[in-house]
Protein backbone atom coordinates (compact mmCIF):
# COMPACT_ATOMS: atom_id res chain seq x y z
CA UNK A 1 0.00 0.00 0.00
CA UNK A 2 1.12 3.57 -0.77
CA UNK A 3 1.97 5.46 2.18
CA UNK A 4 -0.25 7.59 3.53
CA UNK A 5 0.61 11.29 4.76
CA UNK A 6 0.89 12.23 8.19
CA UNK A 7 1.06 16.04 8.93
CA UNK A 8 1.43 17.80 12.01
CA UNK A 9 0.38 21.22 12.16
CA UNK A 10 1.75 23.21 15.21
CA UNK A 11 1.88 27.37 15.72
CA UNK A 12 0.63 29.35 18.17
CA UNK A 13 -3.97 30.30 18.09
CA UNK A 14 -4.05 32.93 15.47
CA UNK A 15 -1.50 31.45 13.35
CA UNK A 16 -3.33 29.59 10.73
CA UNK A 17 -2.39 26.70 11.34
CA UNK A 18 -5.88 25.06 11.60
CA UNK A 19 -7.05 27.10 8.20
CA UNK A 20 -3.42 25.19 6.27
CA UNK A 21 -4.72 22.47 7.82
CA UNK A 22 -8.15 22.48 6.47
CA UNK A 23 -7.14 23.20 2.70
CA UNK A 24 -4.51 19.90 2.96
CA UNK A 25 -7.81 18.12 4.14
CA UNK A 26 -9.90 19.48 1.05
CA UNK A 27 -6.90 19.13 -1.06
CA UNK A 28 -6.34 15.00 -0.37
CA UNK A 29 -10.09 14.82 -0.10
CA UNK A 30 -10.12 16.07 -4.04
CA UNK A 31 -7.59 13.71 -5.11
CA UNK A 32 -9.76 10.45 -3.28
CA UNK A 33 -7.61 10.33 -0.45
CA UNK A 34 -9.23 9.41 2.83
CA UNK A 35 -8.23 11.62 6.10
CA UNK A 36 -8.33 11.80 9.51
CA UNK A 37 -8.50 15.28 10.76
CA UNK A 38 -8.05 15.82 15.00
CA UNK A 39 -8.32 18.97 15.50
CA UNK A 40 -7.98 19.40 18.83
CA UNK A 41 -9.38 22.54 19.43
CA UNK A 42 -12.76 21.44 18.53
CA UNK A 43 -12.65 18.37 20.47
CA UNK A 44 -11.75 20.42 23.91
CA UNK A 45 -14.71 22.64 23.46
CA UNK A 46 -17.07 19.98 22.57
CA UNK A 47 -15.63 18.27 25.69
CA UNK A 48 -15.69 21.66 28.03
CA UNK A 49 -19.85 21.19 26.98
CA UNK A 50 -20.39 17.84 29.12
CA UNK A 51 -21.20 17.82 32.46
CA UNK A 52 -18.83 15.40 33.98
CA UNK A 53 -16.51 16.48 36.98
CA UNK A 54 -13.66 16.54 34.68
CA UNK A 55 -15.55 18.74 32.69
CA UNK A 56 -16.49 21.61 35.17
CA UNK A 57 -12.96 21.21 36.86
CA UNK A 58 -11.17 21.38 32.74
CA UNK A 59 -13.55 24.39 32.37
CA UNK A 60 -12.48 26.18 35.06
CA UNK A 61 -8.79 26.37 33.61
CA UNK A 62 -10.42 27.20 30.35
CA UNK A 63 -12.03 30.32 32.21
CA UNK A 64 -8.59 31.21 33.20
CA UNK A 65 -7.25 31.05 29.48
CA UNK A 66 -4.66 28.42 30.86
CA UNK A 67 -3.27 24.98 29.93
CA UNK A 68 -5.21 22.24 30.03
CA UNK A 69 -3.70 19.30 32.09
CA UNK A 70 -1.84 16.85 29.10
CA UNK A 71 -3.47 13.81 30.23
CA UNK A 72 -6.77 15.32 29.03
CA UNK A 73 -5.45 16.32 25.86
CA UNK A 74 -3.73 13.17 25.12
CA UNK A 75 -7.02 11.11 26.16
CA UNK A 76 -8.61 13.14 23.68
CA UNK A 77 -6.43 12.47 20.65
CA UNK A 78 -5.45 8.84 21.34
CA UNK A 79 -9.02 7.62 21.74
CA UNK A 80 -10.07 9.36 18.20
CA UNK A 81 -6.87 7.32 17.09
CA UNK A 82 -7.79 4.12 18.85
CA UNK A 83 -10.99 4.51 17.01
CA UNK A 84 -10.98 5.77 13.79
CA UNK A 85 -7.14 5.66 12.41
CA UNK A 86 -6.25 3.41 9.64
CA UNK A 87 -3.23 2.99 7.48
CA UNK A 88 -5.49 3.70 4.34
CA UNK A 89 -5.76 7.33 5.96
CA UNK A 90 -3.61 10.24 5.61
CA UNK A 91 -3.79 11.35 9.26
CA UNK A 92 -3.34 15.40 9.92
CA UNK A 93 -2.85 16.28 13.62
CA UNK A 94 -4.08 20.33 14.78
CA UNK A 95 -3.23 21.73 17.77
CA UNK A 96 -1.22 18.57 19.37
CA UNK A 97 0.94 18.35 20.89
CA UNK A 98 1.55 20.77 23.06
CA UNK A 99 4.22 20.12 25.59
CA UNK A 100 7.04 18.15 25.54
CA UNK A 101 5.91 15.31 27.14
CA UNK A 102 2.78 14.81 24.79
CA UNK A 103 5.67 15.01 21.94
CA UNK A 104 6.64 12.06 23.70
CA UNK A 105 3.26 10.14 23.91
CA UNK A 106 2.51 11.18 20.14
CA UNK A 107 5.85 10.00 19.15
CA UNK A 108 5.40 6.52 20.58
CA UNK A 109 1.94 6.23 19.18
CA UNK A 110 2.88 7.32 15.39
CA UNK A 111 5.69 4.90 16.08
CA UNK A 112 3.32 2.10 17.00
CA UNK A 113 1.12 2.65 14.10
CA UNK A 114 4.14 2.08 11.87
CA UNK A 115 3.87 5.60 10.11
CA UNK A 116 7.11 6.53 8.20
CA UNK A 117 8.16 10.12 7.57
CA UNK A 118 5.62 12.29 9.68
CA UNK A 119 5.50 15.80 8.67
CA UNK A 120 5.78 18.76 11.28
CA UNK A 121 4.70 21.72 10.07
CA UNK A 122 5.18 24.73 12.09
CA UNK A 123 3.79 27.97 11.21
CA UNK A 124 5.74 30.64 12.68
CA UNK A 125 4.29 34.14 13.20
CA UNK A 126 5.00 36.68 15.92
CA UNK A 127 3.78 37.67 18.80
CA UNK A 128 1.91 41.06 17.90
CA UNK A 129 0.43 39.59 15.05
CA UNK A 130 -0.85 36.60 16.81
CA UNK A 131 -2.33 39.07 19.23
CA UNK A 132 -3.87 41.31 16.23
CA UNK A 133 -5.33 38.45 14.76
CA UNK A 134 -6.59 36.81 17.64
CA UNK A 135 -8.84 39.38 18.67
CA UNK A 136 -10.08 40.10 15.08
CA UNK A 137 -11.71 36.59 15.23
CA UNK A 138 -13.80 37.57 18.26
CA UNK A 139 -14.43 34.11 19.98
CA UNK A 140 -15.58 34.98 23.59
CA UNK A 141 -12.77 32.80 24.99
CA UNK A 142 -10.17 35.24 23.11
CA UNK A 143 -9.85 37.83 25.68
CA UNK A 144 -6.73 40.00 25.52
CA UNK A 145 -5.72 38.79 29.45
CA UNK A 146 -6.50 34.88 28.08
CA UNK A 147 -4.67 35.58 24.82
CA UNK A 148 -1.72 36.53 26.72
CA UNK A 149 -1.54 33.73 28.96
CA UNK A 150 -1.99 31.50 25.61
CA UNK A 151 1.01 33.13 24.18
CA UNK A 152 3.25 33.13 27.50
CA UNK A 153 2.69 29.04 27.38
CA UNK A 154 3.22 28.48 24.18
CA UNK A 155 6.89 30.21 25.00
CA UNK A 156 7.05 28.71 27.89
CA UNK A 157 5.80 25.28 26.70
CA UNK A 158 5.25 24.58 23.63
CA UNK A 159 8.26 25.69 21.67
CA UNK A 160 9.98 22.51 23.72
CA UNK A 161 8.03 20.18 21.81
CA UNK A 162 8.45 21.98 18.66
CA UNK A 163 12.51 21.56 19.00
CA UNK A 164 11.96 17.98 19.88
CA UNK A 165 10.37 17.64 16.43
CA UNK A 166 13.20 19.29 14.73
CA UNK A 167 16.21 17.35 16.20
CA UNK A 168 14.33 14.15 15.72
CA UNK A 169 15.28 12.64 12.41
CA UNK A 170 11.80 10.31 11.76
CA UNK A 171 10.19 13.65 10.99
CA UNK A 172 10.47 15.92 8.18
CA UNK A 173 10.39 19.59 9.90
CA UNK A 174 9.24 22.44 7.96
CA UNK A 175 9.22 25.46 9.16
CA UNK A 176 7.05 28.16 7.63
CA UNK A 177 6.52 32.11 7.88
CA UNK A 178 3.18 32.66 8.79
CA UNK A 179 3.10 36.06 7.86
CA UNK A 180 2.60 35.57 4.23
CA UNK A 181 -0.77 35.05 2.54
CA UNK A 182 -2.77 31.70 3.17
CA UNK A 183 -2.40 30.90 -0.21
CA UNK A 184 1.56 31.70 -0.44
CA UNK A 185 1.54 28.97 2.87
CA UNK A 186 -0.45 26.82 1.34
CA UNK A 187 1.49 26.76 -2.22
CA UNK A 188 4.73 26.37 0.00
CA UNK A 189 3.08 23.02 1.77
CA UNK A 190 1.90 21.46 -1.12
CA UNK A 191 5.06 21.62 -2.97
CA UNK A 192 7.18 20.58 0.48
CA UNK A 193 4.87 17.85 1.02
CA UNK A 194 4.54 16.81 -2.35
CA UNK A 195 0.58 16.53 -1.77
Amino acid sequence: MENKKTLIFIGNSGSGKGTQANLIEEKLKEKGEKVLHVELGDHFRDFLSMTTDTAKAANEIAQKGALQPEFLAIHLWSKILNLYYSQDKNLILDGTPRTLREAYVLDGALRFYGIEDPIVIYIRVDRETVKERMLSRQRKDDTEEKIENRLNWFERRVVKAIDFFREDDYYDFIELDGSQSIEEIHQIILEKTKI
